[in-house]
């Protein structure tokens, strides 16, 4: 099936920060909690700066060097993953479901999307000194908004054109 896996609750997840903070020793302060929702409640893979202008309003003393860390931190605790979006800022996802990204060229957009075809590659045994652990696929293209406002740009150097895609949402 090509579906999202039942959501578990922000609360929850928030409790999961909480716990795991306190079993590392780290403090749980109210700037990375405030960091960690707005990263959950985000279904756009933020970079740094664009949860700094979500979250600094409601904490005007924010930096974004603590968002910085904060997310460091995120990565580390296993409760979010950077999203290499080739050429970008660091982009984060703290849906941690098994799940591929549909990145737009047109407007840098990233968008989870679920295939259970692609959840079945299994990853190379070896790859000449590295050891591969799980397979991740971004497929680039343009967005559907992207692909109606520059219709020249829709045929790709492949001579194939990009095909919609359905973000399971």
């Amino acid at each position: 099936m090509n579906h999202r896996p039942a959501e578990v609750p922000i609360e929850r997840r928030m409790d999961d920060l909480v716990r795991l903070c306190r079993d590392r020793g780290m403090n749980v302060t109210p700037q990375r909690a405030a960091i960690y929702r707005a990263l959950l409640e985000s279904e756009d893979h933020p970079s740094p700066e664009a949860l700094y202008r979500r979250v600094h309003p409601k904490m005007p003393s924010l930096s974004l060097a603590t968002i910085y860390k904060a997310l460091d931190a995120l990565v580390g605790l296993g409760l979010a993953r950077e999203v290499d979006v080739a050429g970008d800022a660091k982009r984060y996802d703290a849906n941690l479901d098994r799940h591929h990204h549909a990145i737009c060229t047109g407007c840098r957009s990233v968008i989870d999307f679920y295939d259970s075809k692609l959840d079945s590659v299994e990853p190379a045994r070896r790859l000449r000194g590295f050891v591969a652990s799980t397979v991740s696929v971004q497929v680039f293209g343009l967005c559907m908004r992207c692909s109606r406002e520059h219709p020249t740009r829709r045929r790709h150097p492949g001579g194939t054109s990009p095909s919609g895609f359905d973000s399971g949402r």
